[in-house]
């Protein structure tokens, strides 16, 4: 049974809240905000998941743009994670990075699900990708986590 603590989820979630920063900060002018998306980002950052998942759903429904719905699907794809919704999770960042390659912190996010999934390849081959493209703390850290899980596991099975 999948299992994450709050604090983790937490942690991981503040990668998906800076990808909206990100895209925010952008020049771009849109006539109108999007209530849901706004609404999904106030509940990610008071820690109410299950008001986020609901109105990020709404949200990547609509008409965002590339620019936002990317960090909102990547956003989307950390709530289920941290929920346990990992198919929900995995299709939503896939989604994300199908739209933006080169936006790490989807890859990110579904090397959390693989990792979730016990699919440890898939999950390196991720956060290998997100280091890639942007190679920072988190990536760095996603990466070296990975490495340490595995020695545990293979440890715990001699």
């Amino acid at each position: 049974m999948f299992k994450i603590s709050k604090a983790v989820a937490v942690a991981g979630l503040l990668v998906a809240i800076s990808g909206v920063a990100e895209a925010q900060a952008t020049k771009t002018l849109y006539l109108s905000e999007n209530g849901n998306l706004e609404r999904g980002m106030e509940s990610l950052r008071q820690g109410n998941l299950e008001v986020a998942a609901k109105h990020l759903r709404r949200a990547v429904r609509a008409d965002l743009g590339t620019e936002r719905l990317v960090p909102a699907l990547s956003n989307l794809c950390a709530v289920e994670y941290a929920l346990g919704e990992l198919a929900e999770a995995e299709k939503h960042c896939s989604k994300a990075i199908g739209e933006d390659r080169h936006f790490w912190r989807a890859y990110v996010n579904r090397g959390n699900v693989y990792k979730a999934q016990g699919s440890y390849d898939a999950a390196y081959a991720d956060y290998s990708r997100a280091a890639d493209i942007s190679s920072n703390d988190l990536t760095v850290n996603a990466l070296a986590s990975l490495e340490a899980d595995q020695d545990r596991l293979v440890a715990q099975a001699k």
